[in-house]
């Protein structure tokens, strides 16, 4: 190749040489067209969003009367009934509030207060064993779970 070169130099055709070596660059550089990423197909979408007609759970009209939870309303005071929306209605459409709020309003339940012992029981244990918490009357054994402490003065 060397001496191709300095034969074409010589005889002034290195600017034809220089244009076959890059033709034969640009040919060989390119990509053949199975190497590039194929367009996605085109795929038509429906519409996927669909109108809701939302409506208030347990709230409906019928006619010229509106009911709550299967319970008619009036829209006149009547006595038992409570005022909701413009509309009288009997307490039983509201149950179901009524058993939720009282469930969660439960009032707390009583637990029985921690036992108090003496000042001589909690020296006792405290000498006794290394490990005596006094808050819960219990130490920690070498083997096992912890134990409640029993003193001759408990």
């Amino acid at each position: 190749m060397e001496v191709l070169t300095k034969t074409l130099l010589k005889t002034g055709k290195s600017r034809w040489f220089s244009a076959i070596i890059a033709a034969a660059v640009l040919m060989t550089s390119a990509a053949p067209s199975q190497a590039f990423m194929p367009t996605p197909p085109r795929v038509e979408r429906q519409n996927e969003a669909t109108n809701v007609q939302y409506r208030r759970p347990g709230y409906e009209r019928r006619g010229n009367y509106y009911y709550y939870n299967g319970y008619r309303g009036y829209n006149y005071r009547r006595p038992g009934y409570r005022y909701y929306n413009g509309w009288w209605y009997p307490m039983a459409a509201f149950g179901t509030g009524v058993i939720i709020g009282g469930a969660i309003a439960q009032p707390p339940r009583y637990e029985r207060p921690a036992p108090v012992y003496g000042s001589r029981h909690v020296q006792w244990c405290a000498n006794r064993y290394r490990s005596y918490r006094a808050y819960d009357n219990s130490y920690q054994p070498y083997g096992g779970p912890r134990q409640q402490c029993y003193s001759p003065y408990s």
